[in-house]
C-alpha cells in the first residue's frame, strides 16, 4: 500500500467525525435562531434613560420587558405616556431639557381598588379588600437626603386607585416625576413588565446589548 493511499484512508476515517461536528453546530445555530425569534417575540430590549430608578437601575442600563405579563405590586414596568396631557393640552411628561417623553420606567406601588398615602418618606398602603393601612417595606426605595421628604395624601384622605389604573413611582423617590405628582395612570399604558431576573442580571444584559448595538452600527457603516 502506497503512502498516498494511507493518507486517503485517513481522510475517509475523519470525514464522518467532521460531518457529525458540522451537523451538531448547524442544529445548535438553528435552535439558537429559533430561541431568539421566540425570545424577541416575548421580550423587548429596553434602555434606561435617566436616574429616576436609582439605585436599582442606572442611566444606560439595558433590560428586557415581558410584553405579555400582567403587572403586579412591586413590579418594574415600562409605560407609554406619550398621549398624557395637562389641563392646557400640553404633553405631561417631559425630560429635564423640556423634550417630550414617550416611555417611562417605574415601579408599581398600588393597583386598582388600593388606597395609599406617604408621610415622611414612608408609604402606607391599604390593599383592595383590606380594612387597615400598613407601612410598605421598600428596600429598593432611595431618598436623597438633601431633597426633603416625601408626602402625599393622608390616612383620612388617601389617594384612591380607580378601576383600570396603576399607581407607579420611581425608586429614586425625590427625583422622579410619577404618580405622586400626577396621580394613577391607565393600566393600559403598561407596555411591558421587567422580570426580576432581568433586573438582577442587568450588567450582563447591558454588556450584551451594547455589543449588539455596536455590531449593528458597524455593520450599517459598511
Amino acid at each position: 500500500m502506497t503512502r498516498p493511499q494511507l493518507l486517503k484512508g485517513r481522510e475517509r476515517k475523519q470525514f464522518p467525525l467532521f460531518t457529525a461536528v458540522f451537523t451538531v453546530l448547524a442544529v445548535f445555530v438553528v435552535l439558537l435562531l429559533l430561541f431568539e425569534l421566540w425570545f424577541l417575540g416575548r421580550f423587548t430590549p429596553v434602555r434606561v434613560d435617566g436616574n429616576s430608578m436609582l439605585t436599582t437601575l442606572e442611566d444606560g442600563d439595558w433590560l428586557y420587558a415581558d410584553d405579555k405579563a400582567e403587572p403586579k405590586r412591586r413590579d418594574v414596568v415600562i409605560l407609554y405616556v406619550g398621549d398624557y396631557q395637562d389641563e392646557y393640552g400640553h404633553p405631561l411628561f417631559r425630560d429635564e431639557f423640556g423634550r417630550v417623553i414617550s416611555y417611562i420606567i417605574k415601579r408599581v406601588i398600588a393597583l386598582e381598588g388600593d388606597e395609599l398615602y406617604a408621610y415622611n418618606n414612608v408609604i402606607y398602603l391599604k390593599q383592595a379588600g383590606e380594612s387597615e393601612f400598613h407601612a410598605l417595606s421598600e428596600e429598593y426605595a432611595y431618598y436623597e437626603p438633601t431633597r426633603g421628604s416625601l408626602y402625599f395624601g393622608s390616612e383620612r384622605d388617601p389617594v384612591k386607585v380607580r378601576s383600570g389604573e396603576v399607581f407607579v413611582m420611581g425608586d429614586n423617590r425625590l427625583n422622579s416625576y410619577d404618580s405622586a405628582d400626577v396621580g394613577a395612570l391607565n393600566k393600559n399604558s403598561v407596555t411591558g413588565v421587567v422580570p426580576e431576573w432581568a433586573v438582577e442580571y442587568r450588567g450582563v444584559i447591558t454588556g450584551w446589548e451594547n455589543f449588539r448595538e455596536g455590531f449593528r452600527n458597524l455593520f450599517g457603516e459598511q
